[in-house]
């Protein structure tokens, strides 16, 4: 999710939010509003009921809007301006004698561009804007400072809105009886209103009011997202508590977009016809209504919301399946390609995503602290934890303290340090193993053996799963309390034990391991240094093509530098490596690293897995292993066309955790995606000294909770 919200450094007589987990004071807001999209503008009467009667209070509005008052006894000073997400400016009412009761009027343009964003940079914003009317449609919130924004409080509020004919509006709640407006009696952070020419679906089968908000008209898509939400919002009541708001609805945006306000989500038009999202980004948009959109997020202490609902709903619909295990691998390997010791940042200082590196900290790092807890705590604890928490802070501003709260009233544990551990510091674990030996004594077998924590910083207090297998269906768990840098181990077993394995379930957050994952294409995008090679033998168009590449994605890396194949006597020793164009002269050495998978490539076809394809029109880009330097990777690229070229280079980032993508056509379309078969792990060793049988099939954990009339 991406939620906007008002960024606050704002004028000195702004303090500063202080976000707790007690109830701030309640403003009530009764909106009228007019907007004329073919003008850009909107006009507004807002009558302000303050918590109790005060002799002054100041607010920000847009500096286009002109406010005026509707109040006797109330005067208008101007404080000054603010420099923000739109320009605004600062006011201060005063009463002749303490009121509770404003009313003001305003009314003005605003029409901030939708910033199309690039994807293609670290630290990249997604597209979006501050504030929108215009014939395109309407996206107004806090961020747009389009109403009285007061400061230290929550807000409820009702809106009757006034439309063009053939226009809608969405915001929180439910719709006004005459369903021109929207109120919202629960305590809120943000009012927001969108609006545009939309065809409006309605089913009314509990467990909620179901809405979609299409541009055009298509019934078999409407009704498929109808359905989705009523089975995901009785998949979170069951596990959480009652759905927070009367309806959700799912509204199409003039622009590609995927953002979760309090009861309803804004997708791109691209976006909510992918026919994964249904089982993907949509039931994580749901969750956020448990989690940031009615339990609020405590920004100064670090943004729980995205790890939680993260695990909750993506991480949860892959264990539904029998993928869990492979959705935490995947998690720890962006983590690894994407975050070192210069870019790492603790937890509580997660606000939000806005590169790679965020999003693996603060959603990937977020996501196993919350599983690495409930394997702690065990399923049934975990969730009343969740519910507790639920319960205890709806409508409230959160944060990881009462997180811990929660969770200690359901466990009766004292879990002080473990959050500590993992909210406040950076790093993870780096587990070796050695000293491995079977002995046999009168009881039976013995494995005995030392773990080690080799990372550089901090020593991490952890429960270490670890697996002996002694036939080829036969195995067991055992877990190794580790508080010291290095640690013993002596297992007894009845069955002779053939293999030990070390966290296979990826159950822990920490460093992978030699062998654990293979090369992915996120290994050279999170690269901290790049060579680029370009092929001197291409033609001038493709040189064309990949110089256009090279330079679309030098701005990712942190040190990177561009040069021709016939510059070089050798690759680096160090660091990530792309090659260019299949006439580079490096690309015999680059498919010398993949002589144990099933990969080639001829003049006409290239070859993976059995399956073969024409390379007349096909674009793609392959991975190996550095030779040299484990952390790294090489790549291989190639563009079929010019027209592919763009398309290229904006898809190929989105596929970051597969060790190859090829892509057909001008567009360019996926056509296959995949990653190579790993070797063995440095953590899964053969105990017989000599070709042991295979790791075992270990099965995932049960899902948390199955969907609805599974």
């Amino acid at each position: 999710m991406f939620r906007y919200s008002i960024s606050l450094p704002m004028l000195m007589l702004f303090p500063l939010l202080l976000w707790a987990s007690e109830r701030l004071p309640l403003v009530n807001h009764d909106l009228t509003v007019k907007i004329d999209p073919a003008e850009n503008s909107i006009e507004v009467r807002d009558e302000i009921r303050l918590p109790q009667a005060v002799t002054s209070f100041d607010f920000l509005l847009h500096s286009g809007l002109n406010p005026k008052l509707n109040t006797e006894g109330a005067k208008l000073q101007f404080l000054g301006h603010y420099s923000g997400s739109v320009p605004g400016q600062a006011y201060r009412v005063t009463f002749e004698r303490p009121q509770a009761v404003l009313e003001i009027g305003y009314a003005g343009q605003i029409q901030h561009p939708v910033d199309s964003g690039s994807r293609n940079q670290p630290g990249s914003r997604a597209a979006g804007t501050p504030g929108h009317i215009s014939e395109k449609g309407v996206f107004l919130n806090a961020s747009s400072l389009w109403y009285p924004f007061i400061q230290n409080r929550m807000l409820r509020f009702s809106m009757r809105v006034s439309l063009p004919d053939g226009w809608s509006s969405v915001s929180q709640g439910a719709p006004l009886t005459d369903g021109r407006g929207w109120q919202e009696s629960s305590p809120q952070d943000d009012i927001y209103l969108i609006a545009g020419r939309y065809q409006v679906y309605t089913d009314t089968t509990d467990p909620v009011v179901a809405q979609v908000y299409l541009r055009t008209s298509d019934e078999k898509l409407a009704q498929r997202y109808l359905q989705a939400t009523g089975i995901f919002v009785e998949l979170y009541q069951k596990l959480i508590g009652t759905y927070p708001y009367k309806k959700f609805a799912m509204v199409e945006n003039f622009w590609e977009s995927g953002y979760g306000m309090p009861s309803f989500t804004l997708l791109g038009p691209r976006v909510l016809r992918f026919p994964f999202i249904l089982n993907s980004s949509y039931p994580h948009e749901i969750l956020h209504n448990w989690w940031g959109n009615s339990v609020y997020v405590d920004y100064q202490g670090g943004n729980w919301s995205e790890g939680l609902t993260s695990y909750l709903a993506d991480h949860l619909i892959k264990e539904q399946s029998g993928e869990g295990s492979g959705y935490r691998r995947d998690t720890l390997q962006r983590y690894a390609d994407f975050v070192h010791d210069q870019n790492d940042f603790p937890l509580t200082e997660f606000s939000g995503r806005h590169g790679d590196v965020s999003q693996a900290v603060g959603y990937g790092k977020t996501l196993m602290f919350f599983h690495m807890l409930r394997l702690k705590l065990g399923d049934r604890t975990f969730v009343e934890g969740l519910r507790r928490f639920y319960r205890d802070n709806l409508y409230r501003i959160a944060g990881f303290n009462d997180l811990k709260s929660a969770f200690e009233a359901s466990s009766q544990q004292n879990l002080g340090s473990f959050f500590e551990q993992w909210t406040t510091s950076t790093g993870a674990p780096d587990l070796q193993i050695s000293k491995t030996e079977v002995y046999r004594d009168e009881r039976g077998y013995h494995v005995r053996g030392v773990l080690r924590q080799d990372q550089p910083g901090r020593l991490f207090e952890i429960d270490v799963p670890i697996v002996i297998q002694s036939e080829e269906k036969s195995f067991e768990i055992h877990r190794l309390p580790m508080h010291e840098r290095s640690t013993g181990f002596d297992i007894p077993m009845q069955k002779r034990p053939l293999r030990l394995s070390i966290d296979p379930l990826f159950d822990l957050f920490r460093q992978l391991a030699d062998g654990e994952t293979p090369s992915s294409l996120s290994q050279l995008f999170g690269a901290a240094s790049v060579t680029l090679v370009l092929p001197s033998a291409a033609s001038i168009q493709e040189k064309h093509n990949l110089q256009t590449i090279a330079s679309m994605w030098s701005g990712r890396w942190g040190a990177s530098r561009t040069v021709w194949d016939d510059t070089l006597e050798a690759l680096p020793d160090q660091g990530g490596i792309l090659l260019f164009g299949v006439k580079n002269r490096f690309a015999p050495l680059f498919f010398e690293q993949l002589d144990s998978q099933q990969v080639s490539l001829s003049e006409r076809e290239l070859q993976i897995n059995e399956q073969s394809f024409p390379t007349n029109d096909l674009s793609f880009a392959l991975t190996a292993p550095h030779p040299n330097d484990r952390d790294s990777a090489i790549g291989l690229l190639h563009i079929a066309s010019t027209p592919a070229t763009e398309g290229f280079a904006r898809k190929l980032p989105h596929y970051g955790k597969y060790s190859f993508s090829l892509f057909r056509g001008d567009e360019p379309g996926n056509l296959l995606k995949g990653q190579w078969q790993t070797a063995d792990s440095a953590l899964s060793i053969g105990l017989t000294g000599r070709d042991s049988l295979a790791p075992a099939l270990i099965p995932d954990h049960a899902p948390l909770i199955d969907l609805p009339n599974d």
